[in-house]
Order: C-alpha cells, then structure tokens, then sequence
C-alpha cells in the first residue's frame, strides 16, 4: 500500500515500513498549517466513503493518517481497493484547495 500511495504527487509515507503500519500526510510541498488541514479532509473523506478505515493521529508533531493492515485474510484486492479510495480522496480534496 505504501508504494502506490507514494506513487500519487502529493501524498507522502512518512515512515519506514516494516510490516503493517504506514503513517502518510497528504499537501507535500505545502506549509505545515496547509497539509496538516488537508490530511484531516482526506482521512474524513475516506472515513466518510466506507471502503477501508484509517484513523488521523498526531505524529511528530504533525497531523497524519494512519494506516495498520492486521486482518490476516486481508489480500491484495483489499489494499487495491483501499489505496484507490485513499488516492481518490486525496485528488477530491486536492481540487478544492490547489
């Protein structure tokens, strides 16, 4: 999930993952104030959508989503699908505030 997030301009994995955490925040390139806003709208936005659950977290400091993938009959289609509506969220959101 980590590699198609980074994948999308914009969206930045912010730690190291080793297994099943992935800690991103959406505005790169943009003031702290402005991608930690930006990140509160995405993670709502995915909540609201229903596809997969991510919580918002303060992580140095800064606003971010968290992602844990624990269910083991998690597959591949599952992270497809949830990384889709995470991008997707981040390009609505995107939009509203370029």
């Amino acid at each position: 999930m980590a590699a198609r997030l980074e994948e999308e301009a914009g969206i930045t994995v912010l730690n190291r993952v080793s297994l099943n955490q992935v800690i991103v925040s959406f505005g790169a390139g943009r003031d702290d104030a402005t991608a930690d806003r930006l990140t509160r709208h995405v993670v709502a936005r995915v909540q609201s959508a229903g596809d997969c659950y991510v919580g918002g977290a303060c992580w140095k400091g800064r606003e971010v989503m968290r992602l844990s993938v624990i269910s083991w009959p998690t597959g591949e289609d599952d992270i497809d699908r949830a990384a889709e509506s995470i991008v997707e969220a981040w390009r609505y959101v995107a939009r509203l505030d370029p």
